[in-house]
């Protein structure tokens, strides 16, 4: 009796996480409409260039523990399928569907255009030579501080940049065996210097990134991001990077 009852509990249970998740079509769909699969891709990219550029200044035997940990750790189908798993827990079913119908408009699509186009290896290098300073109108400067606030843009960058900057220091400790351990960027101290250090360039980088789009269209965007749809959508896409990035 005991074991048919635990049986029918779990059996409700089951039934009950598939009612409320939302279908995984709809999961994976969004992850490519909203150039989350996209930006994935590019990551992969600025993470090669990483690996290159340490493996240049490190020992052999640490250059092979680093290349071992950083395609362990974000090998792509991996970070897919936590980054999508994590977008199914966070958003449900009326969310997922707001925010395929935004990323599936004109506008929607011409942000992502907009948004991998900058994540994309030949705009990252080029943005690193320096992003030029934009003209702006007071209208368009509030615009572009409206989205400052509500994008998740600074915290995403500071995940990214924490992950690349601390393979060196995990490799480092990995072949050390537990003797020494150098200190990572992963800490609270080191993620708010990360912020200190990106926030001044945020307006002006999303003034750039953004800069086919008519104020009317970023008006729109604005009032998105900060509708309740688009801050769901926002902050489960913050955390399924977070998920990504870290296994």
């Amino acid at each position: 009796m005991h074991t048919t009852a635990l049986r029918n509990l779990v059996g409700l249970l089951a039934l009950f996480m598939l009612l409320c998740a939302p279908a995984h079509g709809d999961t994976a769909r969004l992850y490519q409409a909203s150039g989350m699969a996209q930006h994935q891709q590019h990551f992969q990219a600025a993470l090669a260039s990483a690996q290159q550029r340490y493996a240049q200044q490190l020992p052999v035997a640490l250059r092979d523990t680093l290349m071992r940990n950083s395609s362990q750790r974000f090998e792509l189908n991996g970070m897919h399928d936590r980054a999508q798993a994590r977008l199914a827990l966070e958003l449900d079913d009326q969310q997922m569907q707001q925010a395929l119908a935004f990323f599936n408009s004109p506008l929607g699509q011409k942000i992502v255009t907009a948004e991998t186009r900058a994540s994309s290896p030949a705009s990252v290098a080029s943005m690193q030579q320096g992003v030029p300073v934009m003209e702006l109108s007071e209208a368009r400067r509030a615009l572009i501080e409206r989205l400052a606030n509500h994008l998740p843009a600074l915290e995403m960058g500071v995940e990214v940049s924490t992950a690349l900057t601390g393979l060196a220091a995990q490799s480092a400790n990995d072949l050390l065996g537990g003797l020494m351990t150098l200190p990572q960027q992963a800490g609270s101290g080191g993620r708010e210097r990360l912020r200190q250090q990106m926030r001044p360039n945020l307006p002006n980088t999303l003034a750039y990134v953004y800069r086919e789009l008519e104020d009317a269209e970023l008006t729109r965007y604005a009032d998105w991001a900060e509708s309740a749809s688009g801050k769901a959508f926002h902050r489960a896409s913050e955390r399924a990077l977070q998920d990504a990035l870290n296994p």
